[in-house]
C-alpha cells in the first residue's frame, strides 16, 4: 500500500496527472490494492481498497473503488501486469487526438524507442467494457497505451516499471509533437 502512495505522489510530482485524476493498483494473487474513485493522487493515504480482481460477483468495495477498477481487472486477467498506473499526461492526451484509434505513435528519440518500440492507441469511455476490452488487448503485447482523448495505461511487473513507462509514453509524445510542429515550421 505505500508504494501505491509513493507513486501516486510521484504521478502528480511529474506532472503525469492532475491529483483527481489517474489512479494507481498493484496486484497481490488473486486481489487488487486500488485507489479509490475521486481519490487525489498525491493524498491517498486511506483512499486505497482491495478487491478481488476476479469476482463472483460485483463487490461492495467496487462502489468506492476507481472507476476503472474493470479496466484493471481486465489487464490483470490477460496480461502478466503485477501493477498498473493510469495518468492523464498532457502531450499524451494531445498525440491521442491527432491519432486514430488502433493507429501506433511511434516514437522519435532513441530512448523511448528502446523502452516503448511503439504506443497503442485506443478507444473507450471512462470505466466502459469497450475500454476494459481494448485496454487489455493492446496491453497484452505492449507496456502501456495511450486512451483517445483521455489518458494513458501503464502496466509493470513492479509499480516502480509502470511508472517508468508512464513518464516514458509521455516523454515519448512530447518529443515526436515538438519534432513534428519543428517539422511543419522549418518547410
Amino acid at each position: 500500500m505505500q508504494e501505491l502512495i509513493k507513486y501516486g505522489k510521484k504521478i502528480v510530482e511529474a506532472g503525469l496527472a492532475h491529483s483527481h485524476f489517474g489512479n494507481v493498483s498493484k496486484r497481490v494473487g488473486d486481489q487488487m490494492l486500488i485507489s479509490t474513485t475521486g481519490s487525489m493522487l498525491d493524498e491517498l493515504e486511506g483512499q486505497i481498497v482491495t478487491v478481488p480482481v476476479d469476482p463472483e460477483s460485483p463487490d461492495e468495495l467496487d462502489v468506492i473503488a476507481s472507476t476503472e477498477v474493470n479496466v484493471h481487472r481486465a489487464i490483470y486477467k490477460e496480461t502478466s501486469a503485477l501493477a498498473i498506473l493510469h495518468g492523464h499526461s498532457e502531450y499524451a492526451v494531445v498525440m491521442s487526438m491527432l491519432y486514430q484509434p488502433g493507429e501506433l505513435i511511434v516514437p522519435e528519440d532513441s530512448e523511448s524507442i528502446y523502452v516503448l518500440h511503439e504506443i497503442p492507441v485506443v478507444r473507450g469511455g471512462v470505466g466502459s467494457e469497450e475500454l476494459a476490452r481494448n485496454a487489455a488487448h493492446a496491453l497484452r503485447d505492449h507496456k502501456g497505451i495511450v486512451v483517445q482523448g483521455h489518458g494513458t495505461f501503464a502496466r509493470g511487473a513492479t509499480v516502480d516499471e509502470a511508472f517508468v513507462i508512464l513518464s516514458s509514453i509521455e516523454h515519448a509524445c512530447m518529443v515526436k509533437y515538438l519534432a513534428e510542429i519543428a517539422k511543419r515550421i522549418s518547410v
